[in-house]
């Protein structure tokens, strides 16, 4: 068994399976049955998670998120202390998670919050046969409360029970004022102007009959 964590977990460990905290004594002498009596959780396998990433789970109705480090696996409380962010979905560097709501920086070994005096708990990790177990931390207190998640489908629920028609809030109706300038208006016939009678005359002839008048006057000639 490798053991990523504290002595106390080590310790409980030994009592229940009658093993030792060296690693080479413990592989295959503390079973599911075992680690289960020791309180810890199956929370599932070591591939489910990868490197400089974090997974939520849930140990004895606690909410953790757990977390692959270089040099092996961190398990805190899910929700930031700050605000409830999930610090799951948080940026892993340098042993520390990065809470992507306000960008609170916890480190994943002490459970110190850089910039502030709040520390978070830092809870058992053991891993048996590529199995994850967690079991939170003695004196872990009350766990912050995580931060509503918007999804789209909550926006699609808010938008279907909204009112229809002129009722919607998101539609204004026009002013009255805008309706009747934009009303449609009865079409207006544009007087034409009349033509003097010359340019009527003259329009009247075409181009044509100007040719062939032109010619008859040259054979009477």
């Amino acid at each position: 068994m490798s053991d990523l964590t504290t002595t106390t977990a080590r310790s409980a460990v030994a009592e229940a399976g009658g093993a030792t905290a060296h690693r080479s004594t413990m592989v295959g002498i503390a079973d599911a049955a075992t680690l289960a009596a020791a309180g810890f959780t199956d929370v599932g396998s070591v591939h489910d998670i990868p490197m400089l990433e974090g997974r939520d789970a849930t140990v004895g109705g606690r909410r953790v998120a757990v977390f692959r480090l270089p040099t092996g696996f961190s398990a805190t409380d899910a929700a930031c202390p700050h605000k409830g962010g999930p610090l799951s979905d948080g940026l892993v560097a340098d042993g520390c998670v990065t809470c992507p709501l306000h960008n609170w920086r916890l480190d994943l070994t002490t459970g110190e919050v850089q910039g502030d005096d709040t520390v978070v708990p830092i809870h058992d990790v053991l891993v048996e046969n590529d199995r994850l177990w967690v079991r939170v931390a003695e004196g872990a207190g009350e766990a912050a409360a995580p931060a509503p998640r918007v999804t789209a489908g909550a926006i699609g629920e808010q938008i279907a029970a909204s009112p229809k028609g002129d009722a919607n809030p998101f539609v204004a109706s026009r002013p009255a004022t805008v309706a009747a300038r934009t009303a449609p208006t009865a079409d207006v016939a544009t007087p034409r102007s009349e033509a003097s009678p010359a340019a009527a005359a003259e329009g009247a002839a075409s181009p044509g009959d100007a040719s062939v008048s032109r010619s008859a006057s040259s054979a009477a000639a």
